[in-house]
């Protein structure tokens, strides 16, 4: 069993599966299919959420509540602004460097 993160550290997670255009909505995708990716990963949203001064944690063994078979870890981000803002900033960030 993973660490809880909560509110009070002052950290958002972010999963890749927020950005994986193979996932519907309901199975954990947040973005909208224009601004998901193929096979996101937790390097990259590391890198980004680095470059965005979101001092992040990856934390590799991280097992995603929706898939618990799969080890694909998470990045932990500080809590600069609304997690809806800091998920779609990361999107379209990922979006363009896979063209």
């Amino acid at each position: 069993m993973g660490i809880m993160v909560s509110r009070e550290d002052g950290k958002y997670v972010i999963w890749p599966a927020y950005f994986d255009i193979n996932l519907t909505r309901s199975e954990g995708r947040r973005v909208p299919k224009d601004l998901a990716v193929d096979n996101p990963s937790l390097d990259a949203i590391y890198k980004i959420a680095k470059e965005m001064n979101l001092n992040p944690v990856a934390e590799k063994d991280a097992r995603y509540p929706f898939r618990p078979w799969r080890k694909e870890g998470r990045i932990l981000v500080d809590m600069v602004e609304k997690k809806t803002k800091i998920v779609l900033d990361i999107a379209r960030k990922l979006k363009s460097r896979q063209r």
